[in-house]
């Protein structure tokens, strides 16, 4: 049997979560390949398509902050958002990249949107029950910035996500992470991808969850995720800054604004 990569998901329910260890049989010559919002990967159109490339030596998360994110999708969110003068500077960014992740679903897969939704609500309540540690944080720097701003630090969530499989082909999944050492997969339970993913080649570890409801709350999120989602900001100094063309700056007058 394959050594089950470290991986928590507690769950109420444990028939609602099946994990399924891949071999780690990485190519250490070239970089990792996800591409992701799109229905169908060809090797005719894998060069078109949105797709992020992972250095495995690295050993270091995807992370929402890392992006890459197209230049002018930010500013089409950002110049979208909602004029509330009562959200702050870390909400805001969460919500540009929240709709940014969504323009990455299918418009009619409510499963996944909604799964979406409920993983930034994840991220802002998790950064928020942990507000008196992310302030510390920031005094320790002699700075004071919005708690919620750490929510960048979380993993990227890579919507419509397509892994490579044996035969070299790619292979649809619902969502996949990169935490550092392998991809998490999810897919939802009964749908096709189910089957097809079995086929992954390289290092994955695939989840089959059960699609979320309405009534479904953001803590199915650490139930799926675990230890990948838990602590997120935890060994940054600060959290990583998409919208900025350098790395987050932590005096407050040179933080970016949209």
């Amino acid at each position: 049997m394959l050594p089950l990569n470290k991986l928590t998901a507690c769950s109420a329910d444990p028939a609602q979560i099946s994990i399924v260890a891949m071999p780690i049989e990485p190519n250490p010559r070239e970089p990792l390949i996800i591409p992701y919002g799109i229905a169908r990967v060809t090797a005719e159109n894998l060069r078109h398509v949105p797709q992020v490339e992972i250095d495995i030596h690295a050993r270091a998360p995807l992370r929402l902050g890392d992006g890459p994110y197209r230049r002018n999708l930010v500013a089409e969110e950002a110049d979208g958002a909602p004029a509330d003068n009562g959200v702050s500077v870390g909400a805001a960014r969460l919500d540009v990249l929240r709709r940014l992740h969504l323009r990455d679903c299918d418009v009619f897969d409510k499963y996944l949107r909604r799964w979406i939704d409920l993983y930034f609500d994840y991220v802002a309540a998790h950064a928020s029950e942990f507000r008196e540690e992310l302030t510390a944080l920031g005094h320790a720097l002699d700075v004071d910035f919005d708690p919620l701003l750490w929510g960048m630090a979380a993993p990227r969530p890579l919507p419509r996500a397509h892994i490579r499989g044996v035969n070299n082909d790619f292979v649809a999944v619902d969502v996949a992470l990169w935490d550092g050492t392998k991809i998490v997969a999810l897919v939802f339970a009964g749908g096709d991808k189910v089957q097809h993913a079995q086929s992954f080649a390289g290092q994955a570890q695939l989840l089959t969850v059960d699609p979320p409801t309405g009534t479904t709350g953001p803590d199915i999120i650490a139930a799926q995720l675990g230890e990948v989602v838990s602590g997120y900001w935890r060994g940054l100094a600060v959290p990583p800054d998409p919208f900025g063309p350098a790395p987050f700056r932590v005096r407050p007058a040179a933080v970016p604004s949209f």
